[in-house]
């Protein structure tokens, strides 16, 4: 089953090869054969780049390595109190050449349900909503709604079926990412026209984007605002100046464009077409409050760490937010809490959508966090993963434990 802007549970493949391959050569190399060149390139000498001169130099050649499939660029942002840190740009923001920059800004994806899941504890804590309250009391005229709870959709526990799998809606997604017209309430009656693929709360924790955008809708019921206004003042009260919930297709300055990743089956690449298809222009009015935001990795290297430590909430729900269900029972240790995921040890969020693929965590025990990002992603596939695992691997080879 397809699944639009997910976090990680068909992405595991990718980390489950990283673990047991170790990197020695990097994402895509076989075993001996040598790296290419580190990035040369007057956008891979950025500042802060303070980590061992040899670490930083194995970090390029996985990020060089990663420079593929349609990707021209990435990012990588690492902040280490002991190590130190590393912002740098690879490749280009372009297929025209122009050299990527630290500082571009890049749609988040599912990292946008983390601020997602804020707004809702948030309420919370203000005691403007309940956790247990059943979300027909906001949005009716859900299967089992009366007995899902916000806490069963926080914690991917709703049953609710995903939208993105249904095969018009992507078909018309893959065709032309602007949908004009689109609403959130779009997405409620392809939910309930699939009412009998709906499943019961509470039984087994699986990734839905369908259970971020209906606590979106709840957000606007309990404020009286619309879901982008409330989360721009998340998001500001967090201090994230370069973070923001567009309300049109256009990305801020200075943007790095995004592209279908070339081995794409959702939405496949004309073989004949000389460069991969630009999808940088998209509706955020299809991943609402799933998958809208749009941010800077610098932004995300602190935004990691206020994340894996509860700022802005109280002490208690953030340890809520922290009480783990599986979503894997094999491989790496793959878990979701409230709004927030953990891998292995790292705890954070991934994502990918048409044209972007990123990955925020932050290792609590280091106070350490990494953050990549990548501009050439389907949705489906998350190319993110494989270069975040390959240097997390490199970095902290003991932060990955299997089940």
């Amino acid at each position: 089953m397809r699944r639009w802007m997910r976090p990680t549970a068909l992405a595991l493949a990718l980390l489950a090869g990283a673990a047991t391959t170790g990197f020695t050569a990097g994402p895509g190399l076989p075993a001996g054969s040598a790296p290419p060149p580190a990035a040369t390139s007057p956008a891979a000498t950025s500042p802060a780049a303070t980590l061992d001169a040899d670490l930083a130099a194995r970090i390029d050649e996985l990020a060089q390595a990663a420079l593929t499939g349609g990707v021209t660029g990435a990012v990588v942002g690492i902040s280490d109190p002991v190590r130190g840190t590393h912002l740098r740009a690879y490749g280009t923001a372009d297929t025209a050449g122009t050299p990527m920059a630290p500082d571009v800004h890049y749609r988040i994806a599912s990292v946008t349900k983390t601020f997602t899941a804020q707004a809702v504890l948030r309420l919370a804590d203000q005691g403007r909503l309940s956790l247990d309250d059943p979300l027909a009391e906001y949005v009716p005229d859900i299967p089992h709604g009366d007995e899902i709870t916000l806490r069963h959709l926080l914690g991917m526990r709703g049953g609710v079926y995903d939208f993105v799998a249904d095969e018009e809606f992507m078909a018309r997604y893959v065709a032309d990412p602007l949908l004009p017209g689109w609403s959130p309430y779009d997405v409620l009656e392809i939910i309930r026209a699939h009412a009998d693929e709906a499943a019961p709360p509470g039984r087994a924790t699986v990734y839905s984007n369908s259970e971020y955008v209906l606590l979106g809708l709840v957000v606007e019921q309990v404020t009286g605002r619309s879901a982008q206004q409330y989360l721009t003042t998340v998001i500001e009260d967090l201090g994230l100046p370069h973070t923001s919930y567009p309300t049109t297709a256009a990305l801020p300055e200075p943007f790095t464009r995004g592209y279908v990743n070339t081995d794409s089956e959702l939405a496949p690449v004309d073989p004949a077409a000389e460069e991969p298809r630009d999808v940088t222009s998209s509706n955020p009015a299809v991943p609402s409050t799933a998958g809208a935001i749009v941010s800077t990795v610098p932004d995300m290297i602190r935004y990691a760490e206020q994340l894996a430590t509860g700022a802005g909430l109280t002490p208690e729900t953030a340890r809520l937010r922290q009480e783990w269900t599986p979503l894997t029972s094999t491989g790496i240790r793959v878990q979701y809490g409230l709004g927030v995921l953990q891998l292995g040890d790292w705890v954070g969020h991934n994502g990918s959508i048409f044209g972007y693929s990123d990955m925020v965590s932050h290792l609590p025990e280091r106070e350490a966090s990494v953050v990549v990002m990548v501009n050439a992603a389907d949705g489906e596939a998350v190319p993110a993963d494989d270069l975040w695992a390959g240097i997390v691997t490199l970095l902290y080879p003991d932060s990955l434990p299997t089940w």
